[in-house]
């Protein structure tokens, strides 16, 4: 799933969101006062990857549950993901019901009962 359908997705919700190009601006976002329900961060990004935005956010005392999102089905994603710091992983496309699940758990929608 990329930006643009997420956003249109999220936004469906009422869920507002801001994305960064990589994750040197997502740290930036956040540096600047940026307030988040919730991070999801792509490991490939330009500049600086998910794992090192994710350390980089932990080191900074950001709390908020950050999802980590790979291309890549493999265990050493997901351990790198989570020894990072993230609090969930996902591989992408991330599906429109996975999107759901997820957001119902850390309670960003209401629980839809499907």
């Amino acid at each position: 799933m990329n930006r643009k359908i997420l956003r249109r997705l999220l936004a469906s919700f009422n869920v507002e969101c801001e994305d960064a190009e990589d994750g040197k601006q997502a740290i930036e976002l956040c540096q600047a006062g940026g307030a988040f329900d919730m991070i999801l961060i792509d490991k490939e990004m330009p500049v600086m990857d998910g794992h090192e935005a994710t350390r980089e956010l932990r080191a900074m005392g950001i709390k908020v549950p950050i999802v980590g999102l790979t291309g890549n089905a493999l265990e050493s994603d997901r351990n790198q993901f989570l020894a990072a710091g993230v609090d969930d992983f996902f591989t992408k496309p991330l599906s429109r019901h996975q999107l759901v699940k997820l957001l119902e758990a850390y309670g960003l929608i209401p629980c839809s009962h499907d």
